[in-house]
């Protein structure tokens, strides 16, 4: 499914020409919840335990707490 994969970008002056795509999924691919998921957990593995609260949704984070100072600690 992923081996010879061209595409072309279509811009205001039409299609580019075909090139190959060797990095990445799939857009829709079934892995990539599951690969934005997994990289999220290890990139703000140390930040979820400093916080009450941290919310991850899609590629936002909010971080909570009670006092705005203590979200601008290092």
């Amino acid at each position: 499914m992923y081996e010879g994969v061209v595409t072309s970008v279509k811009t205001q002056g039409g299609l580019t020409k075909y090139f190959p795509i060797t990095v990445g999924l799939h857009q829709g691919s079934a892995l990539n919840p599951y690969l934005f998921a997994l990289i999220m957990e290890v990139m703000t593995g140390h930040i979820q335990d400093e916080v009450p609260w941290c919310m991850l949704f899609a590629d936002d984070i909010s971080l909570l707490r009670k006092l705005k100072r203590e979200l601008k600690r290092n």
